[in-house]
């Protein structure tokens, strides 16, 4: 008899589970692909594995990387709206911009601006084309970024 009732309480307790209703299962968001890609000297365009842009109280910087160190980018820029939309003012010899392409260092070669095209849910999207001095072999290096994420 309690070998019944056991039994007979377990079934109860499992159709109670059973007719519980699950939630429906809501679509994953779809992440935005940012990405930054540049050129150098006008050839192939290269695509860093990883990008993103940072704030703090006196500006705004991206940085992306490919292989590591090896293309690495830091771009800094001070303003009074460091995130909005607009030409952004990089000057040369004092760490605005730089480059480095495995043991080469690269700056600006003279005061140049970066334009921002769009600054939305924290996703900053833009581009720019600098004339580069110091290393031995780039002297030009265009670049765009999209949807680049805040760290």
């Amino acid at each position: 008899m309690k070998s019944f009732l056991l039994l007979l309480s377990c079934f109860a307790v499992c159709l109670l589970f059973s007719a519980c209703s699950e939630d429906e299962a809501t679509a994953p968001t779809a992440k935005t692909a940012s990405q930054f890609s540049w050129q150098e000297n006008g050839g192939a365009s290269t695509t860093a594995d990883s990008a993103y842009w940072t704030t703090w109280s006196t500006g705004t910087g991206i940085r992306a990387y490919k292989g590591g160190m090896q293309n690495y980018f830091e771009i800094n820029w001070a303003s009074g709206n460091n995130t909005s939309a607009g030409s952004k003012a990089l000057k040369t010899g004092i760490g605005d911009f730089t480059f480095l392409k495995g043991s080469a260092s690269y700056d600006i070669a003279s005061d140049q601006s970066l334009t921002i095209t769009a600054f939305n849910n924290n996703t900053l999207s833009g581009s720019f084309t600098f004339t580069v001095s110091g290393g031995p072999t780039i002297t030009t290096i265009q670049a765009a970024f999209t949807d680049l994420p805040k760290k």
